[in-house]
């Protein structure tokens, strides 16, 4: 079955109750050629009870909308250890290594998974389907090559009713966070130019497109947006990774 997130960090069920725990790195590279690199992911339980933590990985893909699919996968990626308790006031750490196919065409990315679970795992164990998750961290994961590159163009704009649409490119091999996104559109109908800085637009600056993929922003045409129309000439810039 495939599960859609929109978030990072997804609070299920949270209340005065509910131990909690920090995790990091919320992104992390493992490069395919040495079968020897791995990435450690590290969980931090801060609090005075000890607490389980189910760590696990699926695979990420998004449309040209931006919504998020995430999937099973085989044993490509290796996890260790998958279960853990952290006791209180301690933090411990977690292996995530390739075991894929020895050549990828282009980055492959994924979701590394950590759920905070019920402390008797061996309940869960048998009761899979009555696991009740406290908290669930989702770090991106890619697996990469220090050959790839992102190649970011800008396709077109399109102007309907209130709305602007943006559609961008990753024709490369690795993804492209749109970080300190800037855009400068030229007017046909009035020769004036707009520039557009990061805070102009939000909900396209420092989202992420990932390789051989597509991307379209929905925007409203409020602000400097509203003298944009389906004419204008488009140039954008970003802080490359």
């Amino acid at each position: 079955m495939k599960l859609k997130f929109s978030l990072f960090l997804v609070v299920l069920l949270f209340s005065s109750n509910t131990l909690a725990f920090k995790f990091s790195p919320m992104s992390a590279s493992i490069g395919y050629k040495n079968k020897e690199s791995s990435a450690l992911f590290y969980m931090e339980n801060d609090s005075d009870q000890p607490i389980a933590v189910q760590v696990s990985v699926a695979k990420r893909e998004m449309d040209i909308n931006g919504n998020e699919t995430n999937t099973k996968i085989g044993n490509e990626i290796i996890i260790f250890p998958t279960q853990l308790i952290i006791p209180a006031n301690e933090k411990r750490s977690v292996k995530v290594s390739w075991n894929g196919k020895d050549k990828i065409e282009s980055e492959l990315a994924y979701r590394l998974i950590a759920e905070q679970l019920p402390i008797d795992l061996e309940k869960t164990k048998n009761k899979k389907a009555n696991i009740k998750v406290l908290l669930r961290y989702m770090a991106a994961l890619y697996v990469t090559d220090d050959d790839f590159s992102s190649d970011v163009k800008f396709n077109s704009v399109k102007r309907n009713e209130n709305k602007l649409s943006f559609e961008l490119e990753n024709r490369g091999k690795k993804h492209q966070v749109l970080a300190n996104l800037h855009i400068k559109a030229s007017i046909e109908k009035n020769k004036k130019e707009v520039e557009l800085k990061p805070e102009d637009l939000k909900g396209m600056t420092g989202e992420n497109i990932l390789p051989q993929s597509k991307r379209i922003f929905t925007l409203p045409r409020e602000g400097k947006l509203s003298e944009i129309d389906s004419n204008s000439k488009v140039k954008i810039s970003f802080e490359k990774d």
